[in-house]
């Protein structure tokens, strides 16, 4: 049987787990009888003994065929086969111990075992059962064998055995019962604790994209502009063309496919950022997904205001991250620093790019507004924003920190008020990857 299946029919593992118990109790039985038999001569049932526990050994073997031939057992089939084990064992011991000076046997102890793995198998009803059972078995093989207690004291020892094998099912149902109400409530928990985290994680990725959602809307008018622009030229060469159909050449229809290709290429950019942020990993080049994310920020009319700076150190190399995740973290850290230069006279916002060890590093950088000492330790708390009712959701940093996290870096933050803000990504450098020697950075504007 699998794992899954054991997992599925715990009755099921108990019984194997029993069953493996019972190899070794038969070959004890046999290894015992021979050694009777050819060196100690303790008693005359020495053979006897040996082939009853060859005996174990076989009946045990068509058991443990019985439990494997059904894949998928149903409860009522694993207590008969659980009902079955129970009553060969009794009989097998009863059986010894009147071969083995009855009452003061040594053997009359494993009664109290089996008495225990009754309760653990069976119902209360049928463990119950299987202590009578037990009584009278004993008491039958002790007529059998002319050990039926004839002294006050043989009937005392009977009679404390008995209430021991009652007692023994009473308190080991107590316990097992106990167990099993705990074991059900657990799974009750775990049940409600794996559908909340569905939840959560569901609720997560409506975040994450309701902040991309906020992102489009902020750059909604630069969006509009790039588009509106291409379409601007192609619609006022085509009604050049429509009234001088002789224009319409080689030169004109390049034209075309040219502002075809620049609102194709904004597209382009948008599907990128509204792509769910948890995509497969990929090796890409740091600096390509960085410069990727500055390009589409900069349709934002604000940013088309002040310019954003790229300073991409040439030694970064490439980074193994769900590229998405990274471009919306860039994109929301952008967005809030355009929004922090906005009162600014002389606003700089600049994107550099570094390694350091066994991190790669991006800082975005302004000379903003600044962040209160108060609020810095709260700034990746979720729902948390210094900016105006209406103009801030504060999911986009708590976002962007577990996005980073997810990637296996860190985010933090610097600020000092009306100096500006500085906010640092580290991403783990491939292990496989040898460190980089410094070298000089390239800028673009």
């Amino acid at each position: 049987m699998t794992k899954q299946a054991d997992r599925q029919y715990p009755l099921a593992l108990e019984l194997a787990w029993f069953i493996r118990l019972r190899w070794i109790a038969g070959t004890v039985v046999a290894v015992s009888g021979a050694l009777d038999r050819f060196v100690l001569h303790w008693h005359s049932m020495s053979v006897q003994v040996f082939f009853l526990g060859v005996i174990i050994l076989v009946y045990n073997a068509a058991l443990l065929a019985s439990l494997k031939a059904e894949w998928q057992p149903k409860r009522g089939y694993l207590l008969r086969l659980a009902a079955a084990q129970m009553l060969l064992d009794l009989v097998c011991l009863a059986l010894l111990t009147g071969w083995t000076t009855g009452l003061h046997s040594p053997i009359l102890g494993f009664f109290v075992f089996h008495m225990v793995f009754a309760s653990l198998l069976l119902p209360r009803t049928l463990a119950y059962g299987s202590a009578l059972a037990a009584i009278g078995l004993l008491a039958g093989s002790l007529a059998w064998t002319g050990q039926i207690p004839s002294t006050h004291g043989e009937t005392l020892i009977f009679s404390g055995f008995s209430f021991t094998l009652l007692m023994t099912v009473a308190l080991t149902n107590h316990i097992t019962r106990d167990l099993r109400r705990q074991r059900r409530r657990l799974a009750r928990q775990n049940k409600r604790m794996r559908t909340m985290a569905r939840r959560l994680w569901l609720n997560q990725r409506a975040m994450i994209r309701q902040e991309k959602i906020v992102a489009l809307g902020q750059m909604a008018a630069g969006i509009a502009h790039e588009v509106t622009n291409p379409l601007a030229n192609m619609d006022g060469l085509l009604q050049l063309t429509q009234h001088k159909p002789e224009r319409m050449n080689a030169e004109a229809i390049s034209k075309l496919r040219e502002q075809i290709a620049r609102i194709n290429a904004i597209v382009q950019q948008m599907r990128s950022l509204v792509h769910p942020a948890d995509g497969q990993q990929q090796r890409l080049p740091l600096n390509d997904v960085v410069a990727q994310t500055i390009e589409m920020v900069r349709i934002d009319s604000r940013a088309k205001r002040l310019g954003i700076q790229a300073d991409l150190a040439g030694d970064v190399g490439a980074v193994i991250i769900r590229p998405q995740a990274l471009q919306q973290v860039l994109v929301n850290l952008l967005l809030n620093s355009l929004d922090a230069l906005a009162e600014v006279r002389q606003p700089k916002l600049v994107v550099k790019t570094s390694r350091r060890e066994r991190w790669y590093v991006i800082e975005v950088i302004d000379n903003g507004v600044g962040i209160k000492p108060e609020h810095l330790n709260r700034v990746f708390e979720p729902f948390f924003t210094t900016k105006p009712v209406g103009k801030g959701t504060g999911l986009g940093l708590s976002i962007s920190y577990n996005l980073i996290q997810r990637l296996g870096g860190m985010i933090d933050v610097s600020s000092q008020l009306g100096v500006g803000t500085t906010l640092t990504i580290h991403l783990p450098v491939p292990k496989a990857e040898p460190a980089a020697a410094p070298a000089e950075s390239t800028e673009g504007h």
